[in-house]
């Protein structure tokens, strides 16, 4: 039997607060961000004290900006204190700190166009957490105040670890983001568990109607089930519908254009990663295997993915896959991805594409189904899929030989 090996992962889940105070929340991160830039400047004037530890660093910039008891009582003034804020408190003052130096040490410039930190709430700032509600103290404005907020949004899963929540907050929506810290019993490498293992999940991302293509293979190569991860054609039309306002309008509608769309496909990745995770669970697989699209993808020559980023998802339903799939206890491996689209999985050889009506050709990548020449044919994107699990297969095959 192979050893269990244990592991923990963190997830962050999201909750939109109703429309309650909306503005409070928005005022205290906007001071959130204004202490932040305060110590991130401090970091920047004298970056030999990036050279201590952070709980010394902390203690350090706590001083430098409210000084001490002894120098309180002496009516000595700190060296860089606040000057025009409000008094801020000692856990929203030390979350400001670990973010500054967070991004100190990142060599992160710090630019107020494009830097809008949500804050975190440590112990202190939050009180009363239930499963629809939080009592938060936040900032009017003009003093801070205890008010409580009520969310919508999934339950936590039991067993977890919660750790301190984060408030994203515009002039127009407000989210609670409440990480946790959920423990993974049973994990261990794929080059131990594929022994134990009668099947895997292969894996390709078509572009098409057909965001992801799933094929269960045995541990032979033969093929046990399909699923076509739909929704392509969906997306597409409603992020059509926001290109088209895109091209229409200019400044911050402009913007809110894109958002809409990075929406669009943040969403639907995440509802095809569950998906697949679903299909994983539901047919007791444990290992999913993937194409390794670490390099970047010359879109010019994937005629079928257009030139547009926003086109295609299929990196980032890889990301979501991933951690999903890890909470869960099921593994994500990759291969490389050579011919991986452009042969036979039965027989090796190179194959035409087309479309329904279409001459078959070797560069019509767009085309969803596959002709070969000794007569194979298909789904393009399940001859992928099953190329993807070859190979990963054969991989162990080999190294299984080798011991």
């Amino acid at each position: 039997m192979v050893e269990e090996k244990n592991g923990t992962i963190t997830i962050t889940y999201r909750f939109r607060f109703y429309d309650k105070h909306l503005d409070w929340l928005f005022e205290t991160r906007i001071l959130y961000n204004k202490v932040v830039k305060h110590y991130y400047d401090l970091l920047t004037t004298y970056p030999e004290w990036l050279t201590i530890s952070n709980f010394n660093l902390m203690r350090k910039l706590e001083v430098a900006t409210i000084g001490t008891k002894e120098m309180q009582k002496a009516k000595e003034k700190a060296s860089f204190p606040f000057i025009d804020f409000p008094v801020i408190p000692l856990y929203f003052r030390r979350a400001a700190i670990n973010c500054a130096i967070g991004m100190a040490r990142s060599n992160i410039l710090f630019k107020a166009e494009n830097f809008f930190a949500a804050p975190v709430y440590y112990k202190g700032m939050y009180k009363e957490r239930k499963e629809d509600s939080i009592l938060l103290k936040v900032y009017t404005k003009e003093k801070w105040k205890w008010s409580r907020y009520r969310f919508t949004g999934r339950q936590l899963p039991e067993n977890v670890e919660v750790l301190s929540p984060i408030i994203d907050a515009s002039q127009k929506q407000a989210y609670l983001q409440i990480p946790i810290r959920k423990q993974i019993v049973g994990i261990h490498p794929v080059k131990e568990q594929i022994k134990e293992v009668e099947k895997v999940l292969a894996l390709s991302f078509p572009g098409n109607n057909s965001i992801a293509v799933g094929a269960i293979l045995r541990k032979n190569g033969d093929l046990e089930k399909t699923m076509f991860f739909q929704g392509g054609l969906e997306l597409k039309a409603k992020k059509k519908k926001w290109k088209r306002k895109w091209e229409r309008e200019i400044g911050k509608e402009k913007e809110n254009c894109l958002k809409k769309i990075e929406n669009l496909n943040q969403f639907y990745a995440h509802r095809t990663s569950r998906r697949i995770i679903e299909f994983c669970k539901a047919n007791g697989v444990t290992i999913i295997v993937i194409p390794n699209y670490q390099k970047t993808i010359d879109f010019s020559k994937k005629g079928y993915l257009k030139t547009d980023n926003f086109e295609w998802i299929g990196r980032r339903v890889i990301r979501y896959l991933k951690y999903k799939a890890f909470s869960e206890g099921i593994l994500v491996s990759r291969v490389p991805t050579y011919h991986i689209s452009d042969c036979c999985n039965e027989c090796g050889a190179k194959i035409k594409r087309y479309n329904t009506g279409h001459i078959p050709s070797q560069n019509y990548y767009g085309g969803q189904l596959f002709l070969c020449p000794n007569g194979h044919q298909g789904n393009s994107g399940l001859n992928t899929a099953r190329n993807v699990g070859k190979r990963f297969l054969s991989y162990y095959k080999e190294e299984n030989r080798k011991e």
